[in-house]
């Protein structure tokens, strides 16, 4: 587990002040570890809510990120995923059997102090944590179905998410006032991408004109409403919780996508290639085999790609290997971090000249079939 903020005590006492005298008032707060944004907490609450509900999840936001006072943040996110979740209540889980994906349940939410109350998933514990912990390297082929149908789970309800997003136009709007946000996600990914050159110039140098012409391409995507949908904007294994515990089999599992801070206006095919990547790296790095077999079921799960998307996905998740394969420490040495950014960049240049043939027998060969 991370440590905590700094100040997580003086925002613990200010959450369950907030609360106290409310149907949520608190008899314990528990830190849980959500990333650095926001401050998350297990709330033990002192009477039971309807139906017997003793636990829910408290997210209270500041105008910084929780593990970094000095980045600032705009506390509108904090409306914006409460407005999302509380539109996606009327959204239908999807899976087949073995997992049941859907999103939280959104409570309360006080708009004057940003603190939202969310369903609580007991013993959850987000995707890439699981694997880590479940998924050995060269993982048996026992645990292959299991990790099929929970990548198709994921990308039925993607698909799903998408579809219905597209014709809501409440949710539309409150995805579109997520501009600030909108623009961080896309810096992070293709600002830094030409930045990565000089950081691996050995590996990147002679591709830095493609990857400009990548950033200049995804630059014009964000600024064309005519190709927009509301997307998640951050879908990856640390935004989907799943009971840490060992799959029994088609038991209709929870699994809850979480994290609507970011939703905005994008591209759909990056929320794929986003989650795709993520998925990859567990097998790049730690040789989890477990994470191309998910990628094969999201594949499956999502369905029909056009060749254009194919081939944006596949920029994109070159983008993810360098832009966060490259950055993220304690992954692998030196060497290691050097040839998933090779993997990134030949991903990148094969998908910008729609070079088909290059991903016959690769975890993204499927996106063409």
């Amino acid at each position: 587990m991370p440590p905590l903020p700094e100040n997580i005590d003086q925002i613990l006492a200010a959450v369950k002040s907030e609360l106290s005298g409310t149907a949520f008032s608190c008899e314990e707060l528990i830190p849980l570890s959500g990333g650095n944004a926001n401050y998350v907490f297990c709330a033990k609450l002192a009477s039971p809510l309807e139906g017997g509900i003793s636990q829910v999840l408290i997210k209270h936001g500041e105008g910084y990120l929780s593990g970094n006072t000095s980045f600032q943040l705009p506390t509108s996110r904090c409306a914006i995923e409460s407005k999302s979740l509380a539109s996606l209540g009327g959204l239908s889980p999807a899976g087949d059997g073995w997992f049941s994906v859907r999103t939280p349940k959104l409570y309360h939410f006080n708009p004057e102090r940003n603190t939202q109350i969310q369903e609580y998933l007991p013993n959850g514990v987000d995707l890439k944590s699981y694997a880590l912990k479940h998924f050995e390297p060269h993982t048996s082929l026992t645990k292959k179905v299991q990790c099929v149908e929970l990548g198709r789970a994921l990308g039925r309800w993607l698909r799903h998410f998408h579809e219905w997003a597209g014709r809501s136009s409440e949710f539309r709007r409150n995805a579109a006032e997520n501009t600030a946000l909108q623009r961080l996600k896309h810096s992070t990914y293709y600002d830094y991408l030409v930045q990565m050159v000089d950081k691996f110039p050995d590996v990147l140098s002679k591709e830095r004109g493609v990857f400009e012409s990548v950033k200049v391409m995804s630059e014009r995507e964000i600024e064309d409403d005519s190709v927009l949908q509301p997307v998640h904007a951050d879908f990856w294994t640390g935004n989907v919780l799943l009971p840490d515990a060992a799959i029994e089999g088609p038991v209709g599992t929870s699994v809850f996508v979480v994290d609507w801070e970011v939703t905005s206006l994008g591209v759909r095919v990056r929320d794929v290639g986003q989650m795709m990547a993520e998925l990859y790296m567990l097998q790049l790095f730690k040789q989890i085999d477990a994470g191309g077999w998910m990628v094969e079921g999201l594949l499956a799960g999502y369905g029909k790609l056009s060749e254009d998307e194919a081939f944006r996905i596949a920029i994109h998740v070159g983008c993810h290997l360098i832009v966060i394969g490259g950055t993220v420490p304690g992954w692998g040495s030196s060497e290691h971090v050097d040839r998933v950014v090779a993997v990134g960049r030949d991903m990148i240049v094969n998908g910008w000249a729609r070079n088909k043939g290059s991903f016959e027998g690769t975890v993204l060969g499927n996106m063409f079939l």
